[in-house]
């Protein structure tokens, strides 16, 4: 068979681009041959060569339209194909479950994004679910994410639940270069931004009995303001930032316990099911697709509330 799997190109290789990558190795394995396409608008003559067509991230709305719904999977990975604002959560920090609609997004939208391009999102949303509706098959990673399509006005009929493979990772010949240079107690892997909470997780520690160390692998925006914070909270000693890795898992092979501190409504967590399969320790925040990812292997805390973090923290 012949295929077209379709990545929406973008600077930061995250989740998405990890776990289209896997499907290609696997389908390829499978004896399929495969295209990766990431241009947008690519042409409506090029879909006749494909016997199918998988989707794995479109922003763009028109993009999304052209491609023949007779022959398209949909893979949706995260909220932005519902939530204008991408992230679910309002610029006060609190989790969205609304439907996405003019009303209110209109007003939260621009906080996140330029306010050309929020009311864009806005304006197209309703074009964006039918277009969804159309295909013929749409997959999910999470019941969570199921919930959220269907409440949006997606045919549950139409979607599967297919959470992502986790493969225990062979480290025997990773570079030493790699691998943490001292002993590892606490762990965050992930991006440094608002939505992963770890300014939850540096005020955890404070409260906290145990005098324990964190190591945190990863880098984003929020990456200043929260060395600022670990120097007020006065964890400046037990606080390391590691900048991005390539390969985490060398970490979390060798981490006391995984923080898995997201306040957002996470998707699915792949961080936490890596973390799993390796037989660590992880706390997380039990919100979104989180509990799945764990699968009955972590320890979980109330969404949001750092005592019990720093509680459950001084447990492990």
């Amino acid at each position: 068979m012949r295929m077209m799997v379709y990545v929406e190109s973008s600077a930061i290789r995250g989740g998405i681009e990890v776990f289209a990558e896997r499907h290609v190795a696997a389908l390829r394995a499978a004896g399929h041959a495969v295209d990766v396409v990431s241009d947008r608008n690519p042409p409506r003559s090029m879909f006749a060569d494909y016997d199918e067509i998988v989707v794995h991230k479109c922003g763009d709305v028109a993009t999304l339209e052209a491609f023949p719904p007779e022959k398209t999977t949909l893979y949706v990975h995260d909220h932005e194909p519902i939530c204008p604002r991408t992230h679910a959560y309002t610029p006060l920090g609190r989790n969205c479950t609304r439907p996405g609609a003019l009303w209110p997004c209109i007003v939260c939208a621009p906080a996140c994004r330029r306010w050309r391009d929020a009311l864009g999102r806005v304006l197209t949303q309703g074009r964006r679910k039918r277009a969804m509706a159309r295909f013929r098959r749409i997959v999910v990673i999470s019941a969570f994410m199921k919930s959220r399509l269907v409440a949006n006005g997606i045919p549950a009929d139409r979607i599967s639940v297919q959470p992502p493979e986790i493969p225990r990772p062979d480290l025997s010949g990773s570079p030493r270069s790699s691998r943490p240079s001292a002993h590892v107690d606490l762990l965050y892997v992930g991006q440094l931004v608002r939505g992963k909470g770890v300014h939850l997780l540096l005020r955890a520690m404070a409260g906290m009995k145990r005098r324990r160390t964190l190591d945190i692998v990863g880098t984003g925006n929020m990456e200043g303001r929260l060395k600022h914070l670990a120097a007020k909270l006065g964890l400046g000693d037990r606080v390391r930032f590691h900048g991005f890795c390539g390969n985490p898992q060398e970490w979390m092979a060798a981490a006391g316990c995984v923080v898995v501190p997201s306040f957002w409504q996470e998707p699915f967590g792949l961080v936490a099911a890596e973390a799993v399969a390796l037989g660590r320790n992880v706390v997380a925040f039990a919100i979104g697709g989180l509990p799945e990812a764990c699968a009955g292997k972590a320890t979980l805390v109330p969404p949001g509330d750092i005592a019990a973090l720093a509680a459950a923290l001084d447990r492990v």
